[in-house]
C-alpha cells in the first residue's frame, strides 16, 4: 500500500500538495487501522458519510453565495446613495431622486429574493443532512 501525504488547505478542501509554507501533512497513520477494526462501517454508513460531505459543501457554496448577494447589494445601494446626494445639486434633482429611490427599491427586491432563495435551499439540504 503506497502512502503519500495529504495537506489540509480548508474547509473541506484536501490536496497532495503542501498549501504554502506553513502547512503540515496530515497524521493518517490510525486511519487504515481504524477501519478495518470497525466491523460497523459497511457501504450504506459510507455512502451516508460520503452524501453528507457533499451536501456540507453545497451549504457551504450556498452561503457563500448569500454573502456575496448581500456584499452586491450594500455595494449598489451605496453607489445609488452617492448619486443621490449629486442628485440634490441638480436642477433635475428630484425626478433623479425619485428615479433612484425606484432603483434602490429594486435593488433590494431583488437580493432580497436571491437571499430568499439560498436561504430556502439551505434549509433544503439541512433537512436531508444525516
Amino acid at each position: 500500500m503506497a502512502i503519500s501525504e495529504v495537506y489540509k488547505c480548508s474547509e473541506g478542501v484536501y490536496q497532495a500538495d503542501p498549501c504554502d509554507d506553513g502547512t503540515e501533512a496530515l497524521d493518517l497513520s490510525h486511519v487504515g487501522s481504524v477501519v478495518e477494526n470497525n466491523h460497523k462501517l459497511d457501504k450504506q454508513n459510507i455512502q451516508t458519510y460520503i452524501n453528507n460531505q457533499q451536501v456540507e459543501r453545497e451549504i457551504y457554496s450556498l452561503e457563500l453565495q448569500r454573502k456575496k448577494a448581500i456584499e452586491k447589494r450594500d455595494r449598489r445601494l451605496n453607489e445609488l446613495k452617492n448619486s443621490r446626494r449629486r442628485a440634490m445639486n441638480n436642477l433635475a434633482g428630484a425626478t433623479w431622486q425619485q428615479s433612484l429611490a425606484q432603483e434602490m427599491n429594486a435593488v433590494t427586491q431583488q437580493a432580497d429574493t436571491q437571499v430568499s432563495m439560498i436561504d430556502r435551499q439551505i434549509a433544503q439540504l439541512r433537512t436531508e443532512f444525516k
